[in-house]
């Protein structure tokens, strides 16, 4: 069934205007768990546009950690109204949604794609390099202060050997990060 906008908003092709939401109104957007759970609603589906109820069924049960057909009526209608009377007005007002309150239709601008990677949880390192390039730096204070003192014994290392060594750590230190990023 293909859905057609209703509402009164101008087409920003038409207009000339760029649609871009503000550093404010994005984090004032995602500031909130509901008006999340409606932008990671919107990504996940493949529809040009949603019905309210069926994003207010998904989040109802993301926030009581249902499945969809457990969700009873009463929570169902919690996040609707909340929806329908604060959050996608708001949404709309920013030009992260089209929202037609009359019929309950909910559709994706760009604005909301500008907030995807906000919603992506970010990993934590898997090698703290900055432990890493404070051990590398130690060890080669070490060895600069041996060869300063000169306590490398006869046949050991000269200034070159050292220097490239110091540079081969700081080499591999900095292609390990690179690689890791």
């Amino acid at each position: 069934m293909q859905l057609e906008r209703t509402n009164d908003k101008q087409d920003t092709e038409q207009s000339g205007e760029q649609s871009t939401t503000s550093t404010d109104d994005r984090f004032t957007i995602l500031s909130n768990s509901r008006r999340r759970h409606a932008i990671k609603y919107l990504a996940s589906s493949d529809e040009p546009a949603v019905r309210l109820r069926d994003m207010a069924e998904q989040i109802a049960a993301w926030e009581n950690d249902l499945s969809v057909y457990e969700v009873n009526y009463k929570q169902r209608k919690r996040v609707y109204t909340s929806l329908y009377q604060t959050h996608l007005p708001r949404m709309n007002r920013v030009d992260i949604v089209e929202y037609d309150q009359s019929s309950g239709m909910i559709w994706p601008t760009d604005g909301v794609t500008e907030l995807y990677p906000y919603l992506e949880p970010t990993s934590p390192p898997v090698f703290d390099w900055h432990q890493v390039g404070i051990v590398v730096s130690g060890l080669c204070f070490f060895l600069v202060t041996v060869a300063f003192l000169e306590l490398i014994p006869d046949g050991g290392w000269d200034g070159y050997g050292i220097a490239f060594l110091i540079s081969m750590l700081f080499l591999t230190v900095t292609a390990g990060q690179y690689l890791d990023s």
